[in-house]
């Protein structure tokens, strides 16, 4: 340890060089008596008279040693043992290199970092001249949502002693309840309780709107025998059948099959509706032989569309960080797929007098109708927040005689309801005959959209007495730990109707992470 130089070394050392400047002499760094050098302030090396423990040592109980917090004095203190701060995390701001001696009264109800290696003691009386008692605990109590005490990469070798540490029950959706974060340094926490509350619930996972999409539009009718479309004199000797009707959905296509040509001397098939397993086209009349709508003119209808996949349900244990734990939030589920268009109706024959004597096209047959679009799927279900009572992130921590408890984790959030598909489009009419020529055939209904999937559960909470990543915590003395219980895993999403509900939490006196 660096010792203060004493003023007789430094009148001996001025003595004996012949070369030290007058400047030098007034070079208060130089000879390290400034004031922070002198009063343990901020960059100070150590004052040797304050080396004895206050707790056995009342002599080192002064201002000279210590910064002095009372939660019960009046703000504006300046940290004497006379007008202490009304915030431990202001005393221990302003510590420099002096310990921090808190007193037993009151509560701190405030987070508290630790970014320099020192010393805090709580347990003192100050209504008593600040006499400290080995039963007695200073108290903490953060806010919710808030680690309670952070030791910071910052403060190696930082020590702590007879303090009662408690976080609240976290509020905010799936945040965790932590007394004790130590991130990547070496503490010691001596004759001390810390206690988590217990961890919230996860956030539950968006749902998709449960009105199913919109019908998609209908097929195209087909036009009727003997119909002048071209404008040109007389009768069409072609009739089109009913065009393809396309329903865009988010990217995907689904199409109707085009209806068949009514002709003078047959009428041609329709087309298939895209895509599917379904949905063939109508047959055509031909020259001759029998043929009917209800005899395969019809077009068929499309093929529903494929669910979307359900999102994953969330599992494992977590990670831990220097922010603290994060857990597993279930996978939001896919969408649904348009269900396939239907098939073309089949067109019809005309003839040589059928249209006042003349030759024309018979009627032409109507479009499939395309499928609906598929639903929208659910979101994933937030994890539940931990409640740990000591987290060390790559930290060499020691345990003294302490009682560590864990609170309750947060259940995880239920996953996200999904969207039914959509209806599909009806399917065209087919045109109307004349005389002795036939009807044309309907085109096929489209398929309906499949359903969204929905969306996985988030995984229960944890609770830790100890959580750690890096070295296992070092326990001596009388240590007790004391995990709560987890939290539950969230539904999945619409009931759980894909059964990818999220884990159940971990409950463990000591949990290791990766």
């Amino acid at each position: 340890m660096t010792r203060l130089m004493s003023w007789g070394a430094v009148s001996m050392a001025a003595s004996g060089c012949d070369y030290l400047s007058v400047g030098l002499a007034d070079d208060c760094e130089f000879l390290r008596t400034c004031p922070h050098y002198l009063d343990g302030g901020g960059g100070s090396v150590p004052n040797p008279a304050c080396e004895a423990d206050p707790t056995k040592d009342a002599s080192t109980v002064t201002d000279e040693c210590a910064v002095f917090a009372s939660a019960t004095a009046e703000a504006g203190g300046d940290g004497t043992k006379a007008k202490p701060y009304a915030s431990l995390g202001e005393a221990v701001v302003h510590a420099g290199n002096k310990r921090v001696l808190a007193c037993a009264s009151g509560v701190f109800a405030e987070s508290v970092t630790i970014e320099a290696g020192i010393e805090v003691i709580g347990g003192f009386d100050c209504e008593a001249e600040w006499t400290w008692s080995e039963e007695a605990r200073s108290a903490i109590e953060a806010p919710a949502n808030q680690v309670a005490l952070t030791v910071s990469e910052a403060a190696s070798g930082a020590k702590v002693r007879s303090f009662a540490i408690r976080a609240a029950d976290a509020q905010a959706p799936g945040a965790s309840s932590i007394a004790v974060l130590v991130d990547g340094v070496t503490a010691e926490l001596a004759s001390c309780e810390l206690i988590a509350g217990n961890g919230a619930d996860g956030a539950e996972g968006d749902n998709a709107p449960s009105e199913a999409p919109a019908q998609a539009s209908p097929g195209n009718a087909g036009t009727n025998a003997c119909s002048d479309v071209d404008g040109m004199p007389g009768p069409d000797m072609t009739l089109a059948g009913g065009a393809q009707v396309v329903n865009e959905c988010g990217g995907e296509l689904s199409i109707g099959g085009g209806g068949g040509d009514g002709n003078v001397t047959n009428g041609t098939g329709g087309d298939i509706g895209a895509s599917g397993a379904l949905g063939a086209a109508g047959s055509g009349e031909p020259a001759a032989g029998d043929w009917s709508c209800a005899a395969g003119g019809t077009g068929q209808g499309g093929d529903n569309g494929a669910p979307g996949d359900a999102g994953d349900a969330a599992s494992g244990v977590g990670a831990l960080n220097s922010s603290g734990y994060t857990g597993s939030s279930g996978g939001a589920g896919k969408a649904g797929k348009p269900g396939q268009g239907g098939g073309g109706g089949g067109g019809a024959k005309g003839g040589a007098a059928i249209c006042a004597g003349v030759r024309g096209a018979g009627a032409s047959g109507g479009s499939g109708g395309p499928g609906g679009c598929g639903g929208l799927p659910g979101q994933g279900g937030g994890a539940g927040g931990a409640s740990i009572a000591l987290a060390s992130v790559e930290g060499k921590v020691t345990l003294k005689d302490c009682v560590l408890k864990a609170g309750d984790g947060g259940k995880g959030g239920p996953g996200g309801d999904l969207q039914p598909g959509g209806a599909g489009g009806l399917g065209g009419t087919g045109g109307t005959g004349v005389g002795i020529s036939k009807n044309a055939c309907d085109g096929g209904k489209g398929g309906q959209g499949g359903p969204g999937g929905p969306g996985g559960g988030g995984l229960g909470g944890p609770s830790f007495a100890i959580a750690y990543r890096g070295e296992p915590v070092k326990q001596e003395g009388q240590t007790m730990l004391q995990p709560g219980t987890p939290g539950a895993g969230g539904p999945g999403g619409s009931n759980n109707v894909s059964e990818n509900a999220g884990a159940e939490g971990t409950a463990a006196a000591e949990q290791k992470f990766p």
